[in-house]
């Protein structure tokens, strides 16, 4: 179990999987959610909604069948954690397509409040089916990626060319509030393949991956803001916005690589990673503490850093005793890996912090395998001493 001591609790999927989300959206609750998409070929895919009792050092589950496709990657409402987006492929008149829809887990009938997904520890269940809310397709378009606007108003979907920006503030009424395209000059040679929300700016600003290149959109003209080129070559697989620091991304691909960026200054990165041996992923932001970052790799490694650098709180002053100062103020204020998680033993497509707790974070390996692992302590406590009082 994840306790004291660090151990890693472990959780197996059914099926291949890649798709991995932390949820959110539930005021004044401390429990740590998670979502799980498989991606089979063969049977049918299923949802699997995870909650983490601390204290019992278990994960309750829900299996829930997604009929629509193989799942390659998923989105969670930031103010309804019973809905969530999926991107997923089947195939139509013998032509793959891939396509997005938002979806709702059912209430538990027996829940007065309804305000709480059905758990069930039984592993002999019939999968309840998943209540579709609405699609945000876009007619002989392949959807790629879709991202929740952090207050939950919009969403943003791309296609290889196309971004789409959506309204939801209606229920189950989308619509395209504005669109933008990449160059034709551009898209004969590469394609979209991720968006990220800039979560500063009002959220005008939204991030996308164009093969080796990072483009950036001011969506009040739908024109691109900001260009690093060659910023992974051959091909950028993950970005994030540092939460508390409006400028700054960090990027990772196939150069087996993490970057991090100032946009206003795009013509060199600040930092470069180069711990892992083949590609990069994920790269993720922990939005309590900016100065931790968790990767994953096809080397099927989990490496967690701390660049106090880059942070928001890079020389901030311990609060504690000399003696302890002392001790620790040379390590704190260093760049550092702090740790390696190898329990995987294949690629590991995503990392994801808990939306709810800023210690705890969650693996996927295309295997299935599912692992839950804590900062260490010291770590912890090195950060905690420098937080402001």
């Amino acid at each position: 179990m994840v306790d004291d001591d660090e151990a890693p609790l472990i959780y197996g999927v059914e099926f291949q999987a890649r798709a991995l989300c932390a949820v959110s959206g539930v005021p004044d609750d401390d429990t740590v959610r998670f979502l799980v998409g498989t991606q089979s070929i063969k049977f049918e895919n299923q949802i699997h909604f995870l909650e983490y009792e601390e204290e019992a050092g278990l994960l309750n589950k829900s299996i829930y069948s997604h009929r629509a496709g193989e799942i390659w990657r998923m989105a969670s409402s930031p103010t309804d954690h019973r809905r969530f987006a999926t991107i997923y492929q089947n195939i139509q008149d013998s032509n793959i397509v891939s396509k997005c829809t938002v979806w709702q887990i059912p209430f538990d009938s027996n829940t007065e409040e309804g305000n709480s997904p059905t758990i069930d520890a039984s592993t002999n269940q019939l999968h309840q089916p998943l209540r579709k809310r609405f699609d945000l397709n876009v007619p002989n378009t392949n959807i790629i990626d879709v991202e929740w606007e952090t207050n939950g108003e919009r969403i943003a979907s791309i296609s290889e060319t196309n971004i789409y920006i959506w309204n939801v503030e209606q229920p189950d009424t989308p619509s395209i509030s504005s669109t933008g395209a990449i160059d034709s000059k551009s898209s004969a040679i590469h394609k979209l393949s991720c968006c990220r929300w800039n979560p500063h700016m009002s959220t005008n600003q939204l991030a996308t991956t164009l093969g080796p290149h990072i483009r950036g959109w001011d969506l009040r003209s739908m024109k691109p803001s900001f260009s690093i080129d060659n910023a992974h070559p051959p091909c950028v697989r993950d970005i994030d916005y540092n939460p508390n620091r409006q400028y700054h991304l960090m990027t990772c691909g196939d150069d087996c690589r993490v970057k991090f960026w100032d946009v206003r200054k795009t013509n060199e990165c600040l930092k470069i990673l180069t711990d892992h041996s083949h590609w990069v992923w994920s790269a993720r932001y922990n939005r309590f503490h900016d100065q931790l970052i968790v990767t994953s790799s096809s080397d099927t490694r989990v490496i967690l850093f701390n660049i106090a650098s880059l942070s928001s709180e890079p020389y901030g002053s311990l609060n504690t005793s000399e003696d302890v100062k002392e001790e620790t103020e040379e390590l704190v204020n260093e760049d550092r890996l702090i740790c390696v998680f190898d329990e995987h033993e294949e690629s590991v497509y995503s990392a994801q912090w808990a939306s709810n707790d800023p210690w705890l974070l969650a693996s996927l390996s295309y295997d299935g395998r599912l692992i839950l692992n804590r900062v260490p302590k010291n770590e912890k406590f090195q950060i905690l001493l420098r937080c402001p009082t």
